[in-house]
């Protein structure tokens, strides 16, 4: 029975020393973990986009017909002869991003328009229903980002025109003109590193 109680022993014995040892040597195979916690933020950019005929709001714009002698055109009538021009200005004013536009000029859908009534954008004959487009590049400052589009008409005087063909068909009638802005934003472009 001491044989049994001396293996007893030595188990017991050799149980206390592994625990013991791992105990020990477990403290010096620790490794070092810290834990960082934050938080990302991000400011989206403002937009801005609106559209203004003549200074105004965008409805009502007056075709601003040159001043002619009272003498020979009522105040603020078209005839053939005539000539003008009116604006459309557009404010990106507020935007923290560039803005691609697009103006549209159609006749309204009940309108009938003369064939010598033209229009230009700049140096460019203008045909209704095209698309004037151009962009605005963002920019600080009060009217750093508005851009104003002065579209000028003239009705052809008609110096041609005869008892069968001629503009007779559009006296007394009103003609409205129906405008529309779209703005989008730049795609941004990357710099390269």
């Amino acid at each position: 029975m001491k044989e049994k109680s001396y293996v007893a022993r030595l188990g017991a014995l050799a149980l206390v020393l592994t625990l013991m040892t791992t105990c020990l040597t477990g403290g010096t195979l620790a490794k070092f973990v810290t834990e960082v916690e934050g938080t990302a933020t991000a400011t989206v950019a403002a937009w801005n986009f609106e559209a203004a005929g003549n200074g105004t709001e965008f409805t009502g714009i007056d075709m601003g017909r040159t001043a002619y002698e009272g003498d020979t055109i009522k105040d603020t009538v078209l005839a053939p002869g005539t000539k003008g021009s009116f604006d459309i200005v557009l404010d990106g004013s507020g935007s923290e991003v560039g803005i691609d536009y697009s103006v549209t000029i159609t006749a309204a859908s009940d309108v009938d328009l003369p064939d010598d009534l033209i229009f230009n954008v700049g140096d460019t004959t203008y045909n209704l229903g095209g698309d004037i487009t151009g962009t605005i590049n963002y920019a600080d400052g009060a009217d750093a980002m508005k851009k104003t589009i002065t579209v000028n008409w003239e009705w052809d005087y008609g110096s041609d025109d005869t008892a069968a063909r001629n503009d007779n068909d559009y006296a007394g009638k009103s003609w409205t003109l129906d405008i529309k802005a779209t703005g989008t934003q730049v795609e941004p472009t990357s710099t390269t590193a």
